[in-house]
């Protein structure tokens, strides 16, 4: 009986529990008893109640209710909001009052610039809500846009055409184009020191062209600019006076100069600085004391300070430029003290870092790329290498920082907007070379594994005369350290010539590798490589070359110094690597050999975003074995579009069985043709490369011909795709040294970058 008794008391209980759990969690206050939305015409009301955190049958909250209101308003379809409460039922209603609904803009009296333009310049589109300041804002584009064209006396109306019981509304510009005007004459009066016409040329606008008032704006400081840089620091340029013809629809445009003393630099001091000493301060002064005073270099100046300060952490720091004018012996000369007066404010530190954008990527593998650390101070150097390593990832798109202020005047947060790319990509394509002929690509490669950073690449290259299969997975941070682990598989078949002999022989590669790569420091790594492959050299028709079947068992070490700003696409620093590879002996296998190669490339920003780049490279192998010769396999050949393009890949160049050292440099311009989100996407190049492999190191010689043992040099143009997935270079080479009877330029198609 009392077991029948405690089973009933436990089934009333979880009743109870369930019954519990089944009601709101509620705090005492009165219930909303109905949610009303009024006043809508065209917005969806599910729309609205996506907004609203107040909910039927929970707890009334003014605050909420003030919350909900200001997320209406942001949804940008509403002029106002308003709420009205019930106190005895506590329905709530919101109130809206929307915007009108634009269906159509309309354009009249258009007649020179099309509606599409227009449309372009209209800062509202039909199917929005309607700003009313956004149609004044329109009027002044369109007008601009006309002035732009040489309409000078463009004028604009805006009508709005409303049905107040739909809410909808058409929205009418009235356009009077007027007449477009070109220059008649520009005339600069007052230049004392140089041409008029040197001084008119400065300005876009000539004779016959379409007026625009932006050149014309453009002109007038280009030459304040001009003068300011060569000493003429009070110039006064006039404002233009603008007499126009409408009869024959011509400006003539007159401005006067008053270019005033020329001023050499005299005394350079500074004021307020403790933090960096007026000593260092010196070695960031672009001004020189006795030269002509240049307002460029004395903004440069003002800004190296100011990024020095940014670098040690005093992100608040301020350079004000004071010039004291003192009249000098000569008349119309002067000299110009200038101090630099520094506000440095405080040193900053880093508070909370916050990630975000982030939707396939860990957040650990962005967070171990920030070299910031919280409590750190605020280093801008810091954070712009932190950008440039998470670009070097490969797989994002976008990196945006952003510093926000926190209660503490000392301490900042950093926040950090992820845009990721596509990290994976599927690609085939089609090349043809000397060396290989046709021969097709097909390549499966990812960069952010299971969104880890690990990369994976799956390659096939496949044609008459090679046959390549190569897979190799990649983790940047093996074990949570800086280092990083590869392996590597690859089975390779190649057609190889030898010197006038098309496809000599056959040789065929079969092994894999294992490496590990600790950091040093940020641009200091170390590599450790180790490679066993099963070499076979068949179907051999020269006695110079014997059908063998060797298996190369070594090791490479390598120290490598990598400042580049882009590992992809480098526009400033350098990377300088030192390799040594020993094959045999300790190893086992049945080849013995030592390897050395040193490399050396340099990255210089040069106008606008050209880059200028130079490489250079020598190595050197040699048996350790007195009785055994290094295999054809091993040994170095120079030509085609790895080293020095004009020529074949093999048999121009050095001895046609390979050389044991080898020297070559490369220089490269190159230039942007298509960009998408500030990255080259497609790349042009002008290049000159020169090189020469020996059979003893001893035997290089330093000078150009066509002889087998004297540098050959190549000259040319390239087109370049720039991805971190898939890179492609499409180059043409010229040959400057060949021998009678060799083709003197080569097109080479190429997976990679060339240094």
């Amino acid at each position: 009986m009392a077991k029948k008794w405690l089973l009933i008391f436990l089934a009333i209980f979880l009743c109870r529990q369930v019954s519990f759990a089944r009601r709101p969690n509620f705090t005492s206050g009165p219930i909303v008893s109905e949610i009303l939305i009024s006043g809508l015409k065209n917005v969806k009301e599910k729309v609205v109640r996506g907004q609203l955190k107040t909910k039927k049958n929970h707890p009334y909250d003014e605050n909420v209710v003030r919350q909900d209101i200001s997320r209406i308003m942001e949804l940008n379809y509403f002029n106002d909001v308003a709420v009205s409460v019930d106190t005895v039922t506590y329905l709530v209603n919101f109130q809206v009052v929307e915007k009108p609904l634009v269906k159509k803009i309309l354009f009249k009296g258009n007649k020179k610039i099309s509606r599409g333009k227009l449309l372009d310049n209209v800062s509202f589109k039909e199917n929005e809500y309607l700003d009313n300041p956004r149609i004044k804002e329109s009027e002044e584009k369109i007008v601009n846009l006309y002035r732009e064209e040489g309409y000078a006396d463009c004028s604009v109306e805006s009508y709005l055409s409303l049905n107040p019981e739909t809410n909808i509304a058409e929205v009418s510009f009235l356009i009077n184009e007027g007449k477009q005007l070109r220059v008649g004459s520009v005339s600069v009066a007052g230049p004392q020191n140089f041409s008029h016409k040197k001084i008119a040329g400065l300005i876009k606008l000539k004779k016959k062209s379409i007026y625009k008032q932006s050149e014309l704006d453009e002109g007038l400081k280009a030459i304040s600019e001009f003068y300011r840089n060569r000493g003429y620091e009070e110039v006064v340029v006039s404002s233009p006076t603008l007499i126009v013809d409408k009869e024959k629809g011509l400006v003539n445009i007159s401005l006067e100069v008053a270019e005033g003393r020329r001023y050499t630099v005299g005394r350079i001091d500074f004021a307020g600085n403790s933090v960096i000493t007026s000593k260092e301060l010196k070695e960031l002064v672009r001004i020189k004391p006795g030269k002509i005073y240049q307002e460029k270099t004395v903004e440069e100046t003002k800004n190296n300070i100011l990024q020095a300060y940014a670098d040690r952490g005093y992100l608040q720091a301020r350079v004000e430029v004071n010039l004291k004018h003192l009249a000098a012996a000569r008349a119309g000369e002067g000299i110009i003290d200038i101090e630099l007066d520094i506000t440095e404010g405080v040193l900053l530190y880093v508070g909370n870092i916050y990630i975000e954008g982030l939707t396939f990527t860990k957040e650990y593998v962005i967070r171990r790329e920030i070299l910031l650390k919280e409590g750190d101070p605020f280093r801008a150097d810091r954070l712009r290498r932190s950008i440039e390593r998470l670009y070097n990832l490969g797989f994002l798109d976008g990196v945006e920082p952003r510093i926000s202020p926190t209660a503490e005047y000392n301490v900042a947060d950093l926040l950090v907007n992820i845009t990721e790319g596509k990290p994976g990509m599927l690609s085939a394509g089609m090349g043809y070379s000397s060396l290989d002929q046709l021969y097709g690509t097909m390549q499966i490669q990812h960069l952010n594994l299971l969104g880890r950073a690990q990369r994976l690449n799956l390659s096939w290259e496949f044609g008459a005369r090679r046959q390549n299969y190569d897979i190799s997975w990649t983790e940047p941070w093996f074990l949570n350290k800086p280092t990083s682990l590869q392996l590597r598989i690859f089975n390779t078949e190649l057609q190889r010539d030898y010197g006038t002999i098309y496809s000599a022989y056959k040789e065929m590669r079969r092994g894999g590798s294992a490496g590990l790569g600790p950091r040093l420091s940020e641009y200091l790594n170390l590599y450790f490589t180790y490679t066993y492959a099963d070499v076979e050299i068949r179907d051999s028709v020269v006695s110079d070359i014997q059908n063998s079947r060797d298996v190369t068992s070594s090791l490479n070490s390598q120290i490598v110094w990598d400042s580049r700003d882009n590992i992809f696409d480098a526009t400033r620093g350098n990377r300088q690597a030192f390799g040594l590879e020993i094959a045999g002996g300790p190893f086992g296998g049945s080849i013995n050999y030592i390897k050395s190669i040193a490399r050396s490339s340099w990255f210089w920003p040069s106008f606008w975003k050209f880059v200028f780049s130079v490489n250079g490279q020598i190595a050197w192998i040699n048996s350790f074995l007195p009785s055994e010769d290094v295999p054809i396999y091993e040994k170095f050949y120079v030509g085609g579009g790895e080293t020095v393009r004009g020529y074949k890949y093999r048999g121009e160049i050095g001895p046609i069985e390979g050389g044991r050292a080898m020297l070559v440099g490369n220089i490269e311009y190159k230039f942007p043709i298509v960009q998408e989100n500030n990255r080259t996407i497609l790349q042009g190049a002008l290049f000159f490369d020169i090189g020469g492999a020996w059979r003893h190191f001893e035997d290089m010689r330093f000078t150009t011909g066509s002889a087998d043992d004297l540098l050959h040099t190549g000259l040319g143009f390239g087109i370049r795709f720039v991805t971190p997935v898939f890179p492609l270079r499409l180059d043409w080479g010229y040959g400057l040294n060949h021998k009678p009877g060799e083709e003197l330029s080569q097109f080479y198609f190429t997976i990679g970058s060339m240094f």
